[in-house]
């Protein structure tokens, strides 16, 4: 029996090396992925054109109030109006829009779009933290569930794991610092 040890032993590190990380995502995590950054950089620009100036912010805000005004959205299963004013809506605030894998719009955030509506005007950056919120906790659940390392890649957003928070982290900074330290919690963890 001594002489069992160092061979289970040696079976045991050999099992816990080979449930370490993956290389690489699979393609449906790295769909998700792209999504989901697509949604924040949404929010991010959105916020951006908002705080331009009153009057882009009014533009804007008068934008989405109009294709809300037209009816299409209401049902909750949109008919093909509802669809043609959803893109028509994620061509003006992409975050309030929830895209499929094939990027066709597919879903209206209506909490999103109700917190737009009272927000766009005076506070940007409340306007559109929802959308950015949701994504970042949706990454982190993605890549915890993934059990990705900071070296794993990311197909079609085609990016280390790394390198994606890294950049998202970045560019949320500015204005939603909580949510930036909420992905450096995640970089962190990879």
């Amino acid at each position: 029996m001594p002489r069992l040890a160092p061979l289970l032993v040696a079976l045991a590190a050999m099992a816990i090396t080979a449930c370490g990380a993956p290389d690489e995502l699979s393609r449906s995590d790295g769909e998700q992925l792209a999504l989901a950054h697509d949604r924040v950089v949404g929010a991010i620009e959105t916020e951006k054109q908002l705080r331009s100036s009153p009057e882009a912010a009014e533009r804007i805000h008068a934008r989405v109030r109009k294709i809300v005004a037209s009816g299409a959205l209401e049902a909750e299963q949109l008919d093909e109006f509802g669809l043609a004013a959803l893109g028509e809506l994620g061509l003006v605030v992409p975050s309030l829009v929830i895209f499929d894998r094939l990027r066709i719009p597919r879903q209206l955030d209506r909490e999103a779009l109700r917190i737009f509506l009272a927000e766009a005007t005076s506070d940007p950056a409340a306007a559109v933290e929802r959308p950015a919120s949701v994504e970042i906790r949706r990454i982190a659940e993605l890549l915890a569930a993934a059990d990705a390392d900071a070296d794993t890649d990311i197909p079609v957003a085609r990016q280390t794991a790394a390198a994606y928070v890294g950049d998202l982290e970045s560019r949320l900074r500015p204005t939603w610092p909580k949510l930036a330290d909420e992905l450096a919690d995640v970089r962190a963890d990879l």
